[in-house]
């Protein structure tokens, strides 16, 4: 991302847009005091300079039936800079993994997926995390209930 200096009415539009940004330049214009041409013209900054990364729609997780939601913690056996990447590319890669995340602590990889069934788990952790030689050990929890899921910033 190029350097980008963000004044109020930036943080306001962009506040706007991760809650919807499908909405109108109008209707941001009622909020924010830039006309709605403005508006567009910044919106077009912040894609073109990468302050926006992506437009995507987010589905209801049980849209193609019950989905099971895992959160996985791995401590790699190895820190060498060959299996951390093979690892991570295969998270990365795996279409049921929807975050990961290197993180600090007695566990380096976090990662939640989202499978249809236990078969489908058992298969994925079996022969893609138990069966990774970086792997040292890891523990899967099984989400009950979703209480927030987010990508917003506060700004």
């Amino acid at each position: 991302m190029a350097e980008f200096e963000l004044d109020r009415l930036d943080l306001q539009i962009l506040s706007a847009l991760q809650e919807d940004n499908q909405v109108s330049a109008q209707a941001l214009a009622e909020k924010v005091p830039l006309s709605p041409s403005a508006i567009l013209r910044r919106i077009r900054n912040y894609r073109a300079s990468g302050v926006i990364t992506a437009d995507v729609s987010v589905l209801e997780p049980n849209l193609t039936g019950e989905r099971i939601s895992v959160l996985f913690l791995v401590q790699l056996e190895r820190h060498a800079p060959p299996a951390i990447s093979g690892f991570r590319n295969m998270l990365n890669g795996a279409p049921q993994i929807q975050v990961c995340l290197e993180i600090s602590g007695v566990y380096d990889i976090a990662a939640i997926g989202a499978f249809r069934s236990m078969e489908e788990f058992n298969t994925f952790a079996d022969s893609n995390i138990a069966g990774d030689p970086a792997v040292r050990r890891y523990e899967a929890s099984f989400v009950k209930r979703r209480v927030k899921m987010s990508t917003s910033i506060p700004l």
